[in-house]
């Protein structure tokens, strides 16, 4: 279904294609955004939705059509020609908070937040005083634990994503309607950083700009947008109000079929315990004790900077724990001297949520990628062989739905989705005792969701002890046998059976630090009581 777009758009996109090679990405597409707008453009991963705004924000260059022509693009009624680049599209209104969150480690945050827009006085002198007074105002405002003169670098990845998107919020212009273009703006935050960029939205499209939300989450798309698009196989397939779409419609307009159940039947398992952790102590976390066995899926959860970001890189010697024991297998290892090589020797896998950052090589072929844990599979008499290693590399491709499945292409190339499929098959198939995943569904599209957590549910059946560590309520809700919350470093819940549900993650989450007498409160009828720290 497609429907009429807005009489007097902001902006109108007309006849738009783009091919990588012989892979046509996009194919003639019209986009129509309207003032005060907030429209939401959805798609498989790799169906050409970055693609289409990294146009529109002037990286890319879209291809001339049959008869040579270039498509058009029409801002506030007045034609830009096409293609621009990054200085003109900002210089226009147009400016975009990418996926990959472009933040500069080693420069300030105020530098990061303000550069290039820097307010002068007389002889082009920055105002520091005043610039570092109005960036300290905007920090707090949008919750970022950070000084305007602390290198970026020391921020937590939800802080990197916050800030990215107040870079974005002002760089709108002020006397016209502009552009706002967030790609997965929330694929970093849990739900209170959610809320907070959700504020910022409405009060962008209240002042008469519009705003293109490129998201995977469809509970996101009917919180927040006003009309919805939707790209398969690289043509607007569906155009329509949010309001008047039923979830199931949408689905089906994304995918191209119905979708059936998003989560696999979750069978309860018992086992040997294989990962213990004892009073375990970081930066964040605080005396943390818990274990998992084997064939169990465990979630750990909180609310934004509540500790359980710390925790996956903790147990698997990427930061050095500050007190604790990790105790893997009846090994005990000393958190403060466990490094990931011990680790991976010891049986775990990580997958980290930064996959730009910390997760893949984005420089490197997806092969490279996938093979490097298991590259000594594919050596023979001392020679890799790499007729082996691209065999393997494509199944495993094929078999996680990465898109295209080619393992010669740069990692970086891919999709952000389809980065995290290929990053998931690289630990996957080692086939580890313990597997630590970091927020897995990621810039992930509906449809290859439910094919992760259905693997997930195949490596606990197959014996694998997996913690997952997400704001995903839903998904923890629904893949976990017990979820531990937390609250400012410390575990101050644990749910299991009849008391585990997406409600009472959340109401733990963001409840005052408040306990009934005797440091327990009860969650319902019939159902186990749950530990709280007063």
């Amino acid at each position: 279904m497609i429907v009429a777009g807005p009489a007097d758009p902001v902006i109108a996109l007309r006849g738009v294609s783009k091919s990588f090679g012989t892979r046509k990405v996009l194919d003639r597409v019209d986009l129509d955004v309207a003032r005060g707008e907030v429209h939401a453009l959805l798609g498989q991963n790799g169906s050409g939705k970055s693609t289409l705004i990294k146009i529109l924000s002037g990286i890319y260059e879209p291809d001339r059509n049959e008869s040579g022509a270039q498509p058009s693009l029409l801002l506030r009624g007045e034609r830009l020609e096409l293609p621009l680049d990054p200085t003109r599209a900002a210089a226009a209104g147009i400016t975009s908070v990418h996926q990959d969150l472009p933040i500069v480690g080693s420069a300030s945050i105020l530098e990061n937040l303000r550069i290039g827009r820097f307010r002068t006085g007389r002889g082009w002198r920055i105002d520091w005083a005043g610039e570092r007074r109005r960036a300290a105002a905007a920090l707090q405002q949008f919750g970022i634990s950070g000084e305007p003169d602390q290198p970026a670098q020391g921020l937590a990845e939800a802080d990197r994503a916050m800030l990215a998107i107040l870079r974005g919020l002002q760089g709108l212009p002020a006397d016209r309607p502009g552009v706002l273009i967030l790609d997965e703006p929330t694929a970093h935050l849990p739900r209170d950083g959610v809320d907070r960029v959700f504020a910022a939205i409405r009060q962008v499209a209240e002042r008469g700009h519009c705003v293109i939300l490129v998201t995977h989450r469809l509970d996101e798309v009917f919180a927040i947008s006003d009309r919805t698009s939707v790209i398969r196989d690289g043509r607007i397939s569906h155009v329509a109000d949010t309001a008047r779409t039923a979830e199931r419609e949408l689905v089906h307009a994304i995918l191209g079929f119905e979708l059936g159940d998003l989560y696999p039947d979750h069978q309860e398992r018992t086992g040997d315990v294989v990962l213990r952790a004892e009073a375990l102590s970081g930066q964040r976390v605080s005396d943390l004790s818990f274990s998992v066995q084997r064939g169990e899926i465990v979630g750990l959860t909180g609310l934004l900077g509540a500790g359980h970001e710390e925790v996956p890189y903790l147990l698997f010697g990427a930061r050095s724990g500050a007190a604790g024991k990790v105790i893997v297998g009846g090994r005990t290892q000393d958190a403060a001297r466990l490094s990931p090589r011990e680790a991976m020797r010891l049986g775990m896998a990580l997958l980290p949520a930064d996959r730009r950052e910390a997760s893949g090589v984005g420089a490197a072929t997806v092969r490279e990628n996938v093979s490097l844990p298991v590259l000594d599979r594919f050596f023979v008499s001392g020679f890799l062989r790499r007729s082996r290693e691209r065999s393997e590399v494509q199944r495993l491709l094929q078999a996680f739905q990465v898109r295209p499945p080619e393992p010669e292409l740069l990692l970086s190339s891919l999709s952000g989705g389809n980065q995290q499929k290929a990053l998931l098959a690289k630990w996957f198939q080692t086939r580890p005792d313990i597997l630590l995943l970091h927020e897995p569904t990621h810039g992930v599209d509906i449809g290859s969701r439910r094919t992760i957590f259905r693997l997930i549910e195949e490596a606990a059946a197959a014996g694998t002890a997996v913690v997952l560590f997400s704001a995903e309520y839903a998904d923890l809700a629904n893949l976990c046998s017990r979820v531990l919350v937390m609250r400012h470093g410390r575990k101050v819940a644990e749910l299991s059976g009849s008391g585990l549900s997406e409600e009472r993650i959340l109401a733990l989450s963001m409840m005052n630090e408040q306990a009934s007498p005797g440091g327990r409160i009860g969650i319902g009828h019939g159902e186990p009581a749950t530990e709280m720290t007063p």
